[in-house]
């Protein structure tokens, strides 16, 4: 599903006063801090869930010498707001996927509790977009403009290839998988950290423990969510979960005293649905069941 909205000037009730108090500079701590109001607010309103989006960025001439100020907002249901008109934004909600092409040819596929903002044109030096979530990208090719994607905690740059960029506020590792071609991958918060990776291989970043790892993976695997799949490598049942919450827009509850850590290997397949793959990872961890009441899960271990 293609959820493509104009950031205009205008609007009705802004939520901008929440923001007025920040500093406006673009850091891991403003990602996590959007995302924890987002959460606030979409728990008042659990059947009505709808993914928050960044609604507003304004690009400042700091941006030339790799510095974004930003101005953020939030948009549910019968929220406006009233930010610059350049910019676009990119939703996939909680239950669907979205993609889009690019002014430039680049096409990006967002996963399922994703936001892409971007310009309405890119300028002639370089194609900067901004992600939260995760996103696959098929990179046009223009040496002369390179393509970088920003994140909390990285920023990818390449100048043609396809890759994957994963990078969930609420997660604790920030992912970068490339299927071909080239990118660099930028660290600011590890002490400007850069990367080159080669096809087929995958960096994960985890911010809190300032640690760096850099794996052999099937990356086609890895990205094809897009075409219905999701794979699970010595994942742990929490992380499954919250693939599962964003996919099927439902709310996964357990108990985590109780719960044993298991390193879970699994991949379903597309038309697979919430049950088959519930029912499946049942078996895998001995022990535990589940109940399920509406779009609320309740596991137990």
């Amino acid at each position: 599903m293609n959820n493509e909205t104009d950031i205009k000037l205008g609007g009705q009730l802004s939520l901008e006063e929440l923001w007025m108090e920040s500093s406006g500079d673009v850091n891991s701590s403003t990602f996590r801090d959007l995302a924890s109001l987002a959460k606030k607010i979409d728990s008042s309103e659990r059947k009505k869930r709808t993914l928050w989006v960044i609604v507003s960025v304004l690009f400042a001439a700091a941006l030339m010498a790799g510095m974004a100020q930003f101005t953020f907002s939030l948009i549910r249901n019968r929220y406006t707001v009233s930010p610059l008109e350049d910019t676009r934004s990119l939703v996939a909600n909680y239950g669907e996927t979205s993609f889009i092409t690019l002014e430039d040819g680049t096409v990006v596929h967002l996963n399922s509790g994703s936001c892409l903002l971007y310009p309405k044109a890119f300028d002639k030096n370089n194609r900067i977009v901004f992600l939260t979530g995760e996103g696959n990208f098929s990179v046009a090719k223009d040496p002369s403009r390179p393509f970088i994607v920003k994140t909390a905690h990285m920023d990818v740059e390449a100048l043609g290839t396809t890759f994957c960029v994963q990078a969930y506020p609420e997660e604790r590792a920030v992912r970068t998988t490339l299927e071909e071609g080239k990118v660099q991958v930028d660290i600011p918060s590890a002490g400007e950290k850069s990367y080159l990776l080669d096809p087929g291989q995958q960096l994960v970043y985890y911010p809190l423990e300032q640690r760096v790892s850099v794996d052999r993976v099937d990356a086609r695997k890895v990205m094809g969510w897009e075409d219905g799949y999701l794979s699970f490598v010595d994942a742990s049942f929490p992380e499954i979960a919250s693939v599962l919450e964003r996919r099927f827009d439902v709310s996964v509850n357990f108990n985590t005293e109780n719960m044993k850590q298991n390193a879970i290997n699994v991949r379903f397949v597309p038309g697979e649905t919430l049950e088959d793959m519930l029912d499946v990872l049942k078996l895998l961890i001995p022990g535990s069941r589940y109940t399920r009441n509406g779009e609320r899960i309740y596991w137990y271990f």
